[in-house]
This record gives C-alpha cells, structure tokens and sequence, in this order.
C-alpha cells in the first residue's frame, strides 16, 4: 500500500513540476522577477528533487527568487571610474589629433593665390548718362576695356602657368565680357567658370536719373559711404552682406576635392572687392572709409600663408607702355583721403584667429 502511495505521489509531483516549467522559464518568469537579463537559479525545494522530476526541463520554482549581483566594492568602483575618464580622455585626445590633421590637410590643398579683379573700362565709366538709358547690368565694355582685360590676361596667364583655374564672375555683361578675354588665352580644358549673382555690383536702382544720381553720390559722401542706401537700391551694408555670403561659397568649393585648384580668379565690381577685403581682413567701418576703389582691370591678390590664412600682398595695374599696349605694373594699394598713403600692413591680414568658414576661417 505503501509502495502505490509513493508511486502515485511521484506521479502527482512530475505533473505538477511539469505544470510549473512554463511559469518558470524565462519566456514565464513573472515580472517581477525578472531582475536581471540572465536569471540567476537557486536550487529547488528539496521535495521537488527527492520527487524525481527529472525529465523536467530546467527551471525556476515559482517560490525562487533572482539573486541580484553584489555591486562591487567601493574602492574597485572608484578605480574602475579612473580607468573609464583616462580611456574617454585618451579617446578625445586621439580625435583632436586626428581633427587638426584634416584640418591641416584642408587648408594646404586651398590654391596659392586667389586675384581680385575689377571688370574693365565700360561705356558707363566713360558717360554716366548713359545708365539713365542702358541698364547697369547691360553696359558693356569700350575697347580700352577688352584691351586692359587682354593684358591682365596675359599677366595672370603668365603666373598661373598651364596649371587649372576656376573662376566666379559678376552676371553683368562688362564683367562676362571681361573674363572672356582674361582667359582667351588660356587653355579651355584647364579653366572652370561659374556666374554668382552675388558678385553684382551694388545696385542703385534701375534706369538712373542723372541729377538724382550725383545728388545723391554728393549726399553719400557727407553720410558715408557703407551705410548710405541709394533710392531703390542698396547701401555698402547690404554689399557687405552678399559678400559675406559669397565668401561661404567660396570655401566650401574651395575644400571640395574635385573643385581644387592653386589658383581662383574672382572678377567682380571695385565696390565689392573692398567690402570682400573688409569681411575677411576684418577691416572697421572707419578703415574702409580710407580704402579706395580698385581701377579698371586692377587686381589684388591674396597669399596663402603657411598657417592657411590669406594676407592682401599686392596690388596690379595696365598702363602704357612705351612701345603704346598696354602692360601690368605693381601698383600701391591707395589708402587715406588723398590717396597718397598705403593700406597698412596689419590692414592686410586677417585680424582674428580663423574658425570653421560657415563662417570663413580664412579667406
């Protein structure tokens, strides 16, 4: 009798262990439970395993609890914090290394020299009449114009060599026609061209009247001429501010690796090209008074200097020759109200230390 009780009890037991796995697997265990992602099984209850259930998969009795891992002693904790912060501080100063290396790279690659040009002589320069007739961005060149772009061509030609070139050019049509002779003597597989509206003169307001025209400019000069704003038009801030957006442009074409050339032309308007110095050079508002326009076909020219930064290191001029065409002649960069001094030379490198150029580091 005593035999068919144990038999019927060891029974009972496996059912009920059986009955018990799916509770306790871990797919089972109760939420409660679940402490940690891989649970810690204590033994089961002595009766269960004098029982015999052993063709139960393994499992946790619903009575089992999760031993919850020791944390570690406080003194292996602090070490443990030492040893994270030196790997993290390794790890950062790997990654600046690293930074400043590309960085470095970057800048190197940014061509030699960029040449700011002026446009040559238009019609309008010769009879401000006519812009109460032709629109400013119609007015064209004379033929003293083309010929000083034919020389400043053949001076740029000379020091860029067979070497590629990209250029920027105004939209307006003695700007187009300017380049378009500059690189006549270049070779055309070695020359890259885009349009930027931003490189535009500044606009002072559609068909010009002549007499509000020179009233204003009379008005300007008692005003200032960065902040005076034209009727309809814009004032030197407004420059300023396309040319600051323009230099954005600049950089990121410069850094883009199919885009790299040791030299960039930049034919553009005399105003703009002062106001293109000032944002870069980091020029007051009072020393860009003192700077005067660029002439027909003069260029300025920018250096890269070995810590990637640019510096304004000369200034370029067609004059005649004695031989009657015209020639490149090293001109001063005219500064002051007479024009009798030069741009000082803390004028003609950046001011501050460069950065990240979406706000150029450097032009």
């Amino acid at each position: 009798m005593a035999g068919i009780t144990l038999v019927v009890l060891a029974a009972t037991s496996a059912t009920a262990a059986t009955r018990v796995a799916p509770a306790c697997a871990w797919h089972g265990v109760p939420s409660h439970a679940r402490v940690s992602a891989f649970p810690v099984r204590r033994p089961c209850p002595p009766a269960v395993a004098a029982l015999g259930a052993r063709r139960a998969r393994p499992m946790l009795a619903e009575s089992c609890t999760p031993v919850v891992p020791a944390r570690p002693h406080g003194g292996l904790a602090a070490l443990l914090r030492v040893v994270q912060g030196a790997f993290y501080a390794l790890w950062l100063g790997l990654c600046s290394r690293v930074a400043k290396g590309i960085e470095e790279i970057r800048k190197s690659s940014r061509p030699a020299k960029i040449f700011l040009v002026r446009h040559g002589q238009s019609r309008g320069n010769v009879d401000e009449t006519l812009y109460s007739v032709i629109a400013d961005h119609d007015m064209e060149l004379t033929e003293l114009g083309r010929e000083q772009a034919r020389c400043a061509g053949r001076f740029l030609r000379a020091i860029t060599g067979d070497g590629p070139v990209h250029c920027f050019h105004s939209p307006y049509r003695r700007a187009s026609q300017t380049l378009a002779e500059i690189i006549g003597d270049f070779d055309p597989a070695k020359v890259a061209t885009r349009e930027e509206v931003l490189l535009r003169e500044q606009e002072f307001g559609n068909f010009q009247d002549v007499e509000l025209i020179r009233r204003s400019k009379a008005e300007r000069r008692r005003y200032g001429r960065f902040w005076y704003r034209f009727q309809n038009g814009e004032s030197g801030a407004d420059v300023h501010n396309r040319a600051a957006d323009f230099l954005s442009t600049l950089f990121r074409q410069m850094d883009l690796s199919s885009k790299r050339a040791p030299h960039y032309i930049i034919l553009a308007h005399g105003l703009f090209i002062r106001l293109l110095c000032m944002r870069y050079l980091g020029w007051q508002v009072a020393q860009f008074e003192q700077v005067w326009n660029p002439r027909n076909c003069e260029t300025w020219v920018l250096e890269r200097r070995p810590d990637g930064r640019y510096h304004l290191t000369a200034a370029y001029y067609p004059v005649e020759g004695p031989d009657g065409s015209l020639e490149m002649i090293e001109s001063p960069l005219h500064y002051g109200p007479d024009r009798s001094l030069t741009i000082p030379q803390g004028m003609r490198r950046p001011r501050s230390a460069p950065t990240s150029l979406a706000v150029p580091d450097a032009l």
